[in-house]
């Protein structure tokens, strides 16, 4: 693992929002689509999975569409409390950088930051920041990102203000059917 002063370790969950409607909803654009009922119960599932982590997320950084901040909710149920929650526009449709930029902007001194975000540039940043990982999750995780996925990364920062795509490895991929 990449350590940093003191040994701190911190943990960065990266989920793809739970399955959305396929198409656009009356009168709204691609922000308004909403979860589906698959949707909650996978991301439900994550959060429970998520919960009993050795270092589970203590902040959540979303998207301002509304298939994230679902995905946010249904993640709290699972998890069993609600965590504090950041919008950050960035992460909407956000490359790999203005990804690495949002956690390294909002995350501050969390021990454990969960983004919850879109695909390609999440699929493309959990490729970029696992090629520090295990093989078989890495092996895993690039064939796909699909829905309510979580790709969980570790790191050895001291705050996420010193977060870079060096300085974490995958340490695990999880698809939300596998999770019960």
């Amino acid at each position: 693992m990449v350590r940093g002063k003191g040994d701190e370790v911190r943990r960065l969950y990266l989920m793809r929002h739970g399955k959305a409607e396929a198409g656009m909803p009356p009168g709204g654009g691609d922000l308004e689509r909403a979860l589906v009922g698959r949707g909650r119960r996978e991301s439900r599932r994550v959060g429970a999975f998520c919960r009993d982590q050795d270092l589970p997320p203590t902040l959540i950084l979303s998207s301002p569409s509304r298939r994230t901040r679902q995905t946010c909710e249904a993640f709290c149920e699972g998890f069993g409390e609600a965590l504090p929650q950041r919008v950050v526009d960035g992460i909407y449709m956000g490359s790999p950088t203005a990804l690495l930029y949002a956690v390294a902007e909002a995350g501050g001194s969390e021990p454990g930051v969960l983004v919850v975000g879109h695909n390609p540039g999440l699929h493309a940043l959990a490729l970029m920041l696992g090629r520090h990982g295990p093989g078989p999750a890495y092996a895993r995780l690039s064939s796909r990102f699909p829905t309510a996925a979580l790709a969980v990364f570790e790191t050895g920062i001291e705050s996420w203000a010193a977060f870079r795509a060096g300085s974490a490895r995958l340490v695990d991929f999880r698809l939300a059917k596998e999770l019960g």
